[in-house]
């Protein structure tokens, strides 16, 4: 069994952390916010650092992660569940979810029946008009970069992951493809904080450095 803990404390820095932090900061009041409302009940699934829903604002936030240390990660006012995200029917009842996030998350999973499980029970667990917003690295915009990362486990793609949204009853409401870069690992000028701004502003940046996509998917 991989050591999550063990493999992110050796992947990032602490000044790759800090400006990660910041990069999320942006990310989420310049773009992610609008696709959530004040009032929804959020889930961050696969939260990781926390970036996501600690930066984001929502009547009431969950934070899902296999990482222990996402108790001491996760501000106050964020519900933590400390578990598998393979466990998303067991920690919520159904329908009671307006919007659930995923970032760098479905390429980790075992293997294709895990992503299309989990989109399977997102669905189950978003109230009627839900979104899933969805950000993912595209392996055909990657290349061979995209196994760098030792627990990189399924190769996604745009168009693959959006047969399996419409397979599971999800109707695509937005799509940015390509979007970010591949990783805030990479020295790409447009993931210093300061460019960030200008970069989310511009499409053609977009598509000339973008490797991820975004999806917002409606239920």
């Amino acid at each position: 069994m991989i050591d999550i803990k063990k493999l992110y404390d050796t992947r990032f820095t602490t000044l790759e952390r800090i400006r990660k932090k910041k990069l999320w900061q942006i990310l989420c009041k310049d773009f992610l916010q609008q696709f959530i409302k004040e009032t929804d009940t959020v889930v961050d699934l696969g939260a990781g650092q926390c970036e996501f829903i600690n930066n984001i604002s929502a009547g009431k936030k969950f934070a899902v992660d296999v990482n222990s240390d996402i108790k001491k990660l996760a501000d106050k006012n964020v519900h933590v569940f400390n578990g598998s995200i393979k466990q998303l029917n067991k920690f919520f009842h159904k329908k009671s979810i307006d919007v659930i996030f995923m970032s760098n998350l479905l390429e980790h999973l075992d293997n294709k029946e895990d992503v299309f499980r989990l989109i399977h029970e997102a669905h189950e667990v978003l109230k009627k008009g839900g979104r899933l917003l969805i950000m993912q690295p595209d392996i055909s915009l990657v290349g061979n970069s995209y196994w760098d990362f030792f627990d990189h486990k399924v190769p996604i793609t745009y168009a693959s992951l959006v047969e399996v949204l419409t397979a599971n009853n999800f109707k695509i409401i937005y799509a940015r493809y390509p979007f970010l870069p591949y990783s805030t690992k990479v020295k790409h000028l447009p993931l210093w904080p300061p460019l960030l701004k200008l970069y989310l502003a511009i499409r053609p940046l977009q598509i000339i450095f973008g490797k991820q996509f975004f999806i917002c998917a409606g239920k």
